[in-house]
């Protein structure tokens, strides 16, 4: 079987793999956004109040589901086998240039583009550097959480991913 036959057939592996949450993932997340959005308009008080339960500002509702994210993808790794990451070293130094030499700089080149002029009428003015300095940090740290979350759901290396 010829290297493309065998990874189609994995790809389609995977395919059967997946539920129907897994599948349809970007499709719940919209949906959860819209009702979120809906239900804190017609209930903000619930809302509020979980916007208030805080511990040195972080918000423990938010802390709670996050860990609820990573936790299944950190059941998965065998830390004595940690030693072992040195072998992905270029999957690793590709993730550090992305996330250190491209993302910031992308990042400063779309803040000034949306924030810094695009978006700027409808911004604080003395807001607007704080803005864009927002989207760069955001840029060079990625969501740990999300990151366990599609190499879980992609059958990624779990220890890989944790070095990562």
């Amino acid at each position: 079987m010829s290297a493309a036959a065998q990874g189609e057939a994995a790809i389609q592996r995977r395919r059967e793999a997946m539920g129907t949450f897994e599948r349809y993932l970007t499709l719940w997340v919209a949906l959860c956004i819209v009702a979120g959005i809906a239900l804190g308009a017609v209930l903000p008080g619930p809302f509020q109040a979980l916007g208030r339960m805080e511990v040195a500002q972080v918000n423990i509702p938010v802390a709670l589901l996050i860990w609820a994210m990573i936790v299944p993808m950190l059941l998965r790794v065998d830390f004595g086998a940690m030693g072992q990451v040195a072998r992905h070293w270029r999957g690793i130094a590709v993730t550090l240039g992305v996330n250190w030499l491209v993302k910031p700089f992308s990042m400063a080149l779309l803040g000034w583009l949306f924030i810094g002029w695009l978006f700027r009428p409808w911004l604080p003015e003395g807001q607007i550097e704080s803005y864009i300095a927002g989207l760069i940090l955001l840029a060079a740290a990625p969501c740990t959480a999300m990151v366990f979350v599609w190499s879980r759901l992609t059958d990624g290396e779990p220890n890989f991913t944790l070095s990562q």
